[in-house]
């Protein structure tokens, strides 16, 4: 069988390790195309919840942005609603498609 041609979402990742279930944004069997995942040391629940992080935490960040950009993903979203505090910051650092929360 050969592999799917199709585009690859990059999903942006706490750094939080959980068994997702299908269904989960953080399980890749919950979508019908490909996705590539890449968790930002350091980021928690709270940082996003304050729309605030650590500078060590904000260049984790940047540079998990550009890894998915460098993986060829097509569009990058994240695993946590509250990451739309962060949607400018990563904006500012990809030329593709930014949707970091579906809110």
């Amino acid at each position: 069988e050969k592999p799917c041609n199709c585009p690859v979402l990059g999903i942006i990742r706490l750094d939080y390790d959980y068994p997702p279930q299908v269904g989960d944004i953080d399980h890749p069997g919950s979508f019908a195309f490909p996705v590539e995942y890449r968790a930002v040391p350091g980021l928690t629940f709270e940082m996003c919840q304050l729309g605030k992080m650590t500078p060590e935490v904000e260049q984790n960040f940047i540079t998990a942005i550009k890894f998915l950009e460098s993986e060829g993903v097509v569009a990058i979203t994240g695993d946590c609603g509250f990451m739309l505090h962060f949607q400018d910051l990563a904006s500012r650092h990809t030329s593709k498609p930014v949707f970091m929360s579906s809110c």
